[in-house]
């Protein structure tokens, strides 16, 4: 039978990283127009306050393959930056400035990781709309992406799940 010590404070649990999920400097928070994006931004924008750490709001579009990575996409890219309009109006509610910027690239994981790196994020807020797959709850590709390659700590906020319909004898439908 193993037998566990435990100390008052973990070892390796001092110091400014194990802070940084309560303290961050720099924020990055993912939006595409899923219901979770707001509830992202909000826990960002109350997590940023106390140490008044920057938030940068992030959106990607994604190019096909068949066209030019600088191809011009001005309808998409209109939405998009309605999209980042509405996530600023959301935390100038919170009293909260943020940054935002549109990326293109072919997919949305690997150039928010890059852009998260490049910029010297410490956190990344993210929202997960409920996609379910075969009845059963999955990421997608980009999310994958985001918990498997993100150089810093990820909060990850998904939508509640729907209560299951009773099986109890008697319920009513």
């Amino acid at each position: 039978m193993a037998s566990r010590f435990f100390r008052g404070k973990p070892s390796g649990d001092d110091g400014p990283e194990h802070e940084s999920i309560l303290s961050p400097h720099r924020i990055v928070v993912p939006v595409r127009g899923d219901v979770c994006d707001k509830d992202a931004l909000r826990a960002a924008c109350r997590l940023a306050q106390p140490s008044k750490a920057d938030i940068l709001v992030i959106t990607v579009l994604e190019v096909a393959r068949s066209l030019p990575l600088s191809a011009s996409l001005g309808d998409e890219l209109g939405r998009a930056e309605e999209m980042l309009a509405e996530m600023e109006l959301v935390a100038a509610k919170l009293g909260t400035k943020v940054q935002t910027t549109v990326l293109q690239a072919r997919e949305a994981g690997p150039a928010v990781v890059d852009e998260a790196r490049r910029w010297g994020a410490d956190l990344m807020v993210v929202g997960l709309e409920l996609k379910p797959r075969f009845g059963e709850f999955s990421l997608d590709r980009a999310a994958s992406d985001l918990l498997s390659h993100a150089q810093c700590r990820l909060i990850l906020i998904r939508q509640a799940m729907p209560e299951a319909p009773s099986t109890e004898p008697g319920a009513s439908s």
